[in-house]
């Protein structure tokens, strides 16, 4: 709680900074090229000719659009279906069905290249400081279809099975949104540092259901919710008038307040061994919970091509890296749901890809 009550007065106190005026803006948005303006100043006796200043940029607010097509890094290498086997374990307990060799893993369920969206907003302050908005976000999805009457999978300490061995499937879903705000100062004609605070959301889910989808057997989610405080800048590369070639830098550390829930339909986990009714069942429906540090990292490279006084189109590359987070399929092995011990399994992900977008200034 503490940190989320510092964050807005870190950034409060970096707007308060910003009372200079600005040099030429790093920016793609138009402004003038030249010799600097002469301001005339007035006292109580006469016209007193002043002091010289930049024109400044000649636009009050800034708007992007882009489409993003992202690849993003695959889970860590865990099995999701093996083959059923039978092993005799001697009396009383006889000849059981039993995992065995891997058929696949969450590795076989590596994402397609998917579209993303991203919005920048660009609000101009007259002393050399900027605030810039910036949604992103992008919803992934892969699944692969198995016989359940030969391959099974594991959930958690549990061995299972669709019910009279029915086709079914396995899919991943991932969704992630980013939401910044930043104060970005204007001092150098091709350098702008800026600061702001960030919230990260990215959401795992696994799933079991029947091949027809008329039901789902378990599910395992994990939301990594990450707030932080991030430093970065952007560069001017190449200023050719109409056209423009820039980067940008992004990094900070960040809260994870992270969790991990499941649910699914009973287990059966003693029968009579006359009847086969149940006995004893377990409902897997349960929820861990831990703070984490996590970080991140992004880069860009565009470069935008101006087609009139308040238009510009722009292509470029992005990469985001987010390490000390928690997938779905990577947590079967460190968790026992019944006992409700377990540790979560770390990993990182990579989302790259190239992207085209629009841009207008007024």
């Amino acid at each position: 709680m503490q940190f989320r009550v510092r964050v807005p007065i870190i950034l409060g106190l970096l707007m308060a900074c910003c009372h200079s005026s600005a040099n030429a803006q790093i920016n793609s948005g138009s402004f003038y090229h030249g010799e600097p303006v002469l301001e005339p100043y007035y006292n109580a006796d006469r016209f007193t000719t002043g002091s010289y200043q930049d024109a400044g940029p000649a636009w009050l607010g800034q708007a992007s659009f882009d489409v993003l097509l992202f690849d993003r890094a695959d889970a860590d290498s865990r099995a999701i279906a093996n083959r059923w086997t039978t092993v005799d374990l001697g009396p009383p307990t006889g000849v059981v069905d039993v995992l065995g060799d891997e058929v696949a893993n969450a590795t076989d369920l590596g994402f397609p290249v998917t579209a993303g969206f991203r919005f920048n907003l660009v609000l101009l302050g007259d002393d050399g400081c900027d605030l810039v908005f910036n949604y992103l976000g992008s919803r992934f999805e892969s699944s692969r279809t198995f016989d359940g009457a030969t391959i099974g999978y594991p959930f958690f300490e549990f061995e299972t099975e669709p019910e009279n061995g029915a086709m079914y499937k396995t899919s991943y879903e991932s969704t992630l949104n980013s939401v910044e705000l930043n104060s970005r100062i204007r001092r150098w004609s091709r350098l702008t540092p800026f600061a702001g605070v960030r919230f990260i959301q990215l959401e795992d889910k696994l799933t079991q259901s029947l091949a027809d989808n008329s039901a789902y057997l378990d599910r395992t989610t994990t939301d990594n919710e990450l707030w932080g405080f991030q430093l970065g800048a952007e560069a001017l590369l190449l200023d050719a008038g109409r056209a423009r070639l820039q980067a940008t830098v992004k990094g900070g550390v960040f809260y994870n307040n992270l969790e991990l829930s499941t649910s699914g339909s009973d287990f059966v986990l003693a029968r009579d061994p006359v009847t086969m009714e149940p006995t004893s069942t377990y409902t897997p429906d349960e929820s861990f919970s831990t703070e984490h540090v996590s970080y991140f990292g992004e880069v860009n490279l565009e470069f935008t091509h101006r087609i009139g006084p308040s238009w510009a189109v722009r292509v470029g590359y992005a990469a985001m890296w987010l390490d000390g987070v928690a997938l779905a399929p990577d947590q079967n092995d460190n968790f026992n749901l019944m006992s409700g011990f377990g540790t979560f399994n770390y990993g990182t992900v990579l989302y790259h890809g190239s992207y085209v977008g629009i841009e207008a200034t007024w």
